[in-house]
């Protein structure tokens, strides 16, 4: 019997996208020299830079939006009476 070959799953395409960045003459010397002594270049330092920042500082998440039926705390506070101090106890019970 013949072997079917099993085909491959194609690879999702990954998405780039493109930032301008601008520097000053020093700190462009500055990680030219850099990049030069680790042996890598720009766009590697920067990626690896950002990657590194955003694993430690990029765990934000979008709010959700709160429903029009959802209470407030707010709410709840607006409609309460006033607090009642211990005095207004004393004098509420009757005398003995």
């Amino acid at each position: 019997m013949a072997e079917t070959k099993k085909k491959k799953s194609k690879r999702k395409k990954i998405k780039y996208f493109k930032y301008e960045l601008k520097l000053s003459k020093q700190e462009k010397e500055k990680m030219d020299l850099y990049c030069k002594i680790k042996k890598t270049t720009p766009n590697k330092l920067m990626k690896n830079a950002l990657r590194d920042y955003l694993k430690r500082f990029g765990d934000f998440k979008v709010a959700e939006p709160v429903g029009k039926n959802q209470m407030n705390i707010f709410d709840i506070i607006d409609k309460l009476p006033e607090q009642m101090n211990i005095f207004d106890v004393i004098n509420l019970q009757p005398d003995m």
